[in-house]
């Protein structure tokens, strides 16, 4: 089965090494000359493969491990195959419809998209925003699967998968960071990537969007939690990755305003998950002994996030008054996720309200601006926080 699949990959790519000065070093291969696979996938299906060979030729094709050619090899042959389906040659015979679906492609495509953006060579991160752009933009014919669990193999459940699109959401936030910071010190620093800030966020949010909302939230929670633990660098970012939730709370809470679906439900205690460790960490924000904050610089950079926070809690105002008589048109597993989700809402408005009290607290004294509490530059986002929370609480508690 190997030596078949050897063979098969040999053939269909109609492989040769060629060294590229751009793309990777001398000591590396690089397969070109691919533009004709689709012709041995025809011959080779009509003739019938070996049982060995696995569930179909396609599949020895995405599966086989290639050791002649590194993982910058492997992504530069998915360039380059990716640009000639979107950019066929002039004097290419008549086309042949490619045997392999979307999603198979999409597999062979997307997951050497993060070889190039995690790169440190600046040449190969802009093959990385370019490969990126021919398949959120170019390449309407390749797209993820709305189910990855269509999949039996785990290889190519990967390619479709929240752990994958978390992986380059995060690398492609890093990504606007550097960016940005490169736009306020460098001129003319959009030249050497030929990608703005602002470019590189459009295109993960448009990256996003082609996954079904179920992954699209997973992804979220991986990249939100790993900003949070691991990498402080980017939490200037976590108030837009939540933000990224605010559509699909408000979809929800449209929908269930006529009934709610068990997946819809399921979908808001995913996205509940999400949001549960940032309201904890309201707790921790003061001192019990002081009114001040117990490190000010952390809290100052947490409090977009936390305005993010408050305007989705505010959307989901109508499960925290799910009456019992309300229950009688569900199943017993909605009625425990309804259940769930009001206690929850409910715990966190008094959270809300025990952290405005102590942001009340906090603003009164530097607000006084005493020679004891002077108040640190920026301190005014604390009233703009303030009003945000608020507005929650109200809304919350159902006081209008």
């Amino acid at each position: 089965a190997k030596l078949f699949g050897m063979l098969t990959i040999l053939l269909a790519l109609e492989c040769m090494a060629a060294p590229s000065r751009d793309l990777i070093n001398t000591d590396r291969l690089l397969f070109a000359a691919i533009t004709d696979s689709e012709k041995l996938f025809s011959y080779v299906r009509s003739h019938g493969e070996p049982q060995e060979s696995g569930p179909s030729l396609e599949e020895d094709l995405l599966l086989y491990d290639r050791p002649q050619c590194n993982k910058l090899g492997q992504a530069a042959l998915a360039f380059f195959k990716l640009q000639w389906q979107l950019h066929p040659s002039n004097d290419a015979a008549i086309p042949f419809p490619s045997p392999l679906s979307a999603e198979h492609r999409w597999t062979l495509s997307f997951p050497h998209v993060i070889t190039f953006l995690a790169d440190e060579d600046v040449s190969r991160v802009k093959f990385g925003f370019d490969m990126l752009q021919m398949l959120v933009i170019g390449t309407h014919f390749i797209r993820p699967a709305q189910y990855a669990t269509y999949y039996t193999n785990n290889d190519l459940q990967r390619a479709h998968s929240s752990e994958l699109l978390a992986q380059t959401l995060h690398t492609l936030l890093s990504l606007v960071l550097r960016i940005s910071a490169m736009e306020a010190t460098v001129p003319n620093s959009s030249s050497v990537l030929e990608y703005s800030s602002l470019q590189a966020m459009s295109l993960a949010q448009s990256l996003k969007a082609l996954y079904s909302i179920h992954v699209q939230v997973q992804a979220i929670a991986e990249v939100s939690q790993k900003i949070r633990d691991s990498d402080q660098a980017l939490i200037a970012l976590l108030p837009k990755v939540l933000d990224w939730l605010r559509p699909v709370v408000m979809g929800i809470c449209n929908k269930c305003k006529d009934s709610c679906q068990n997946y819809d439900l399921t979908l808001l205690c995913e996205v509940i998950r999400v949001f549960d460790p940032i309201l904890k960490d309201l707790e921790e924000v003061f001192d019990n002994s002081s009114a001040l904050p117990k490190n000010i610089p952390v809290f100052f950079s947490m409090i977009e996030a936390y305005t993010a926070l408050f305007s989705s809690l505010r959307a989901m105002k109508m499960f925290i008054h799910t009456g019992n008589a309300q229950f009688n048109t569900y199943d017993v597993a909605e009625c425990a996720q309804l259940s769930f989700i009001s206690e929850w809402l409910s715990q966190s408005l008094d959270r809300l309200i025990l952290f405005k009290e102590r942001l009340e607290k906090l603003i009164d004294l530097w607000s006084a601006e005493t020679e004891a509490s002077s108040p640190p530059p920026g301190h005014h986002r604390c009233l703009l926080l303030h009003y945000h929370l608020e507005e929650a609480v109200l809304e919350l508690s159902g006081e209008d």
